[in-house]
């Protein structure tokens, strides 16, 4: 008697379609998959679920561009939308239809490649490149860096007198105001123009050791949940920081949509941290939404990046020139 087969997944480039597409072959199912939902999970990471727009804490279902057949197995399509945000290594399938989880291993020969010619970088192709002598060669424009604030250096000499003049100003107050009740009684509580402010509060002070769900749990506002997500890419956590500035771009917070386009932007892109590769479509979209949102610096990074789109649409890019026509129309 022939013992039932056990349900497998291997990933594997797609010959039939453009680079950066990638087929998941289930074996061992009993008939064809009809229901092409789907879920990637990574094991022991703070952000364990591939979602549209990359690793996230909640738990989500994707869907495959579409489903095929091989002999004796069943095929999801995926694309670059979720090809690009993987890593080699292994992760787990989960098929909700069939009740599934499965190990999965991705392999390093599914990479993200553009208009179907593998690149080196953004806008170099293996083929067809043309020879740059060292007089033409340039480097990316750099982009503004935030300006530390310089103090006089006699204000420190300076501060007696300061304070001098201030507590004369106040003696000189309390007198008129005391003249002025003493006058007027109706005076006695005067109206308050404005309430006080209220200090915002110093959230990322010990919260290195709390998980990033903790973190989006206990924050006392969105505000709080970028902090901490700068705190933690200061110290190398980009993962972790991905997560709490997608957080807080949800919530509408303009300097997060900054942050998450800076993560894709090919301008200063450093791989690992998190991507492995830029994504010029997710950058000018961040840029747009922070620039909207009314972050000064955004509309700065947003002009800089326009220009590498330019500069890469004129060189025959069509991801620059689609980009162009759908961030800058």
């Amino acid at each position: 008697m022939a013992m039932p087969s056990v349900p497998t997944a291997r990933a594997e480039p797609d010959p039939a379609r453009p680079l950066g597409h990638a087929r998941i072959v289930l074996e061992g199912i009993a008939q064809p998959l009809a229901d092409g939902r789907f879920a990637l999970i990574r094991a022991h990471m703070p952000a364990a679920y591939l979602g549209p727009s990359g690793w996230q804490v909640g738990e989500t279902v994707l869907t495959a561009l579409a489903l095929d057949t091989a002999p004796g197995a069943s095929v999801l399509i995926v694309g670059p939308a979720v090809c690009r945000h993987l890593e080699p290594g292994p992760l787990t399938l989960r098929l909700p239809s069939l009740g599934l989880d499965l190990p999965l291993f991705w392999p390093a020969s599914i990479a993200v490649f553009d208009e179907g010619e593998a690149r080196i970088g953004f806008g170099q192709s293996v083929a067809a490149r043309k020879p740059v002598r060292p007089a033409e060669a340039s480097s990316p424009p750099s982009l503004p860096q935030p300006e530390i604030e310089q103090r006089p250096v006699g204000g420190a000499q300076r501060l007696p007198l300061i304070l001098a003049g201030v507590a004369l100003t106040a003696l000189g107050l309390a007198a008129a105001g005391w003249w002025l009740l003493r006058e007027t009684p109706f005076l006695a509580s005067p109206p308050s123009a404005l309430p006080p402010p209220v200090a915002a509060p110093i959230w990322p002070d010990g919260t290195d050791g709390l998980t990033v769900a903790e973190v989006v749990a206990q924050a006392p506002d969105a505000r709080g949940v970028l902090a901490v997500g700068l705190r933690r890419q200061a110290a190398g956590r980009h993962d972790d920081a991905l997560v709490l500035f997608e957080v807080a771009a949800e919530a509408s917070i303009a300097e997060a949509h900054t942050a998450l386009a800076r993560l894709y932007d090919p301008l200063g892109f450093i791989p690992g941290r998190p991507f492995r590769s830029p994504d010029v479509r997710q950058a000018a979209k961040h840029y747009r939404e922070a620039e909207r949102l009314g972050d000064a610096q955004a509309a700065a990074r947003r002009a800089a990046l326009r220009a590498f789109l330019e500069q890469e649409a004129a060189a025959g890019s069509g991801t620059a020139r689609d980009a162009l026509q759908e961030f800058w129309p």
